[in-house]
């Protein structure tokens, strides 16, 4: 809303905005509605996405919990004796009163609970038990067992009923027919029970109003109306004790059941199904919270706060027998494929800035990181660049042994000044696996390079700087100023990269002494080897150095050999 002041007041008049500035404001405030609204489909997917691979990375734990705890309910199932149950129905039934068969004879709810109750209280009870056992002995072998119990059956409100007046007798046996038996046989005893309570209370009725009528002796007595109304009134409990019912009636007998009661081996093995996977689910859960491994990239990424600069998957034996320079042994395999994502990855780092000098290093030893700035110095000259490759890691040198070359001289040599640094470089012969000559190249220490007719080896050359013989105190000529003299020299050359080699950032100080004299650094993890503390300890260390971090090369992962031939990097 705008404001305007009239012209014959000093009142200020609200003014609609103008139509173009409320689309452009409900555009934004849709706008921002649609990121929020991405953002959090984006998160949602993202943890259902999560919680699928967290199950299918524990697959088989679950399937094997969910396998053991289905069969196990399954088989204790079919152990267990077969029970069958049958059920027969009394309903309750107030007896008419004789002395007036006009007279409402409904019970409330109250009364009619308490009578249902009794019902339920007497099948186990000695009297009902010694009729019930009279009523089946005939079909009754001896051994058999049965158990029997009652409840109230809840009214059906689906045809009206309302109250409570069905008491189901059920009785459980392993023969089917004596299940059947026993049912009706207690549901009878019930009522005969009853019916003979009814007949002594009436019995005894009748005893006391003959005895009161006993002391009306004369006949003029015998006319009087006190002996008419109990004469009457004994004619009534005579008329009651042939009609007594015990108030409750048959409605439904218990018929031989065709399937047993219990177990259902089906239903235990879905019990048991249901089960095993929960707990399967919960048991994958709480081993993870004790497995430290880390499953895949993604979560390498997460840790170190990193981009992934290349994935490099596993080298197999075939191919690490063939020797270490996976790049030339094997040039069409999937560890060569990876190596030239990386180097285009790298070119297009170069595009933010100078990118010449590049250091890497891992968490641990043997993570592989040798033999992949090794084979990546290879894939870079390979494609054309002038590569240097220095062995910086003093301390257990790899370098030479991979490319099969005298380690005399080198990077300790060249520090000590006993060896100038265009004597101690190493080129390495790229010729015999391009099929081209050594030519003389621009600019490079040695002044050798190779070409060839394939456009991976026009005009690259690779030239080696070995660690040389180990020196007494390798953190100190590391962290000198000869050493950055040497990389600085390096650096200004004609060189497109130069790869130092360092150590372990965990194991000793050297790569953070070497940071500030690179411009780049690659970190590699081997996803077989690491645990979650050593990232995190890493990324500490990486934090705290000064060059740029360029990402994270994970080596081991497994992954499908489509991947590295199609459009796998994209």
């Amino acid at each position: 809303m705008r404001r305007s002041r009239g012209q014959t007041g000093g009142a200020e008049i609200a003014m609609p905005a103008p139509l173009p500035d409320l689309i452009r404001l409900r555009r934004r405030h849709h706008d921002d509605w649609s990121v929020n609204l991405a953002v959090s489909d984006k998160s949602r997917y993202s943890s259902i996405r999560d919680d699928l691979q967290f199950i299918w990375v524990r697959k088989w734990l679950i399937i094997m919990t969910v396998v053991v705890l289905t069969g196990g309910a399954f088989l204790y199932a079919n152990l267990q004796t077969r029970l069958y149950q049958a059920t027969a129905r009394i309903m309750y039934e107030q007896q008419t009163n004789i002395s007036n068969v006009l007279s409402n004879t409904s019970t409330d709810a109250t009364s009619l609970s308490l009578q249902l109750q009794s019902a339920v209280n007497t099948v186990n009870s000695g009297a009902v038990s010694e009729t019930a056992a009279d009523l089946m002995s005939a079909a009754r072998s001896p051994g058999q067992t049965f158990f029997v119990s009652a409840s109230v059956e809840q009214p059906d409100t689906a045809v009206g009923e309302s109250v409570a007046s069905v008491v189901a007798v059920s009785a459980v046996s392993p023969t089917p027919a004596l299940a059947s038996v026993a049912a009706n046989a207690h549901a009878e005893a019930i009522i005969d029970v009853r019916k003979e309570q009814q007949l002594d209370q009436l019995q005894k009725a009748q005893d006391a109003i003959e005895s009161q009528m006993a002391q009306f002796e004369t006949p003029a007595s015998q006319l009087s109306t006190d002996y008419l109304l109990l004469s009457q009134r004994l004619r009534d409990l005579k008329v009651a004790e042939a009609t007594a019912t015990g108030d409750f009636t048959v409605v439904e007998a218990a018929s031989i059941p065709g399937a047993p009661f219990t177990p259902k081996p089906l239903r235990s093995a879905a019990f048991g199904f249901g089960v095993g996977l929960l707990a399967g689910i919960a048991i994958a859960y709480g081993i993870s919270q004790f497995d430290t491994r880390v499953r895949n990239h993604r979560e390498v990424s997460e840790i170190l706060d990193l981009p992934i600069a290349a994935r490099i998957p596993r080298v197999s034996r075939d191919v690490q027998a063939a020797g270490p320079l996976v790049s030339l042994t094997t040039p069409g395999g999937q560890v060569a494929e990876s190596l030239r994502v990386l180097r285009s990855n790298l070119d297009w780092m170069r595009l933010d800035g100078e990118l010449k000098s590049i250091l890497v290093t891992s968490s641990e030893k043997a993570e592989g990181k040798t033999l992949t700035i090794c084979n990546l110095a290879v894939t870079l000259a390979l494609s054309g660049k002038q590569v240097v490759l220095v062995d910086a890691d003093l301390r257990d040198p790899r370098v030479h042994a991979s490319f099969g070359i005298p380690n005399i001289s080198g990077l300790s040599t060249v520090i000590h000044g006993s060896v100038d640094l265009a004597s101690a470089l190493h080129a390495f012969d790229l010729s015999k696996y391009t099929g081209g000559t050594i030519v003389k190249t621009r600019g490079n220490p040695s002044g050798t390079g190779v070409t060839g007719e394939g456009p991976d080896a026009q005009g690259g050359s690779l030239l080696i700087l070995t660690s040389g013989p180990r020196p007494p105190n390798p953190g100190e000529i590391i962290a000198s100023q000869r050493m950055a003299a040497v990389l600085r020299r390096l650096a200004d050359s004609d060189a497109d990269y130069v790869l130092v080699d360092a150590p372990p950032i965990l194991a000793v100080g050297d790569a953070g002494a070497l940071a500030p004299a690179v411009e780049g650094l690659l970190f590699v993890t081997n996803i077989e080897m690491v645990r979650r503390p050593v990232l995190e300890d890493a990324k500490e260390k990486l934090s705290a150095l000064p060059c740029r971090k360029l990402g994270v090369i994970v080596v081991g992962e497994r992954l499908e050999s489509s991947r590295y031939h199609g459009y796998g990097y994209a």
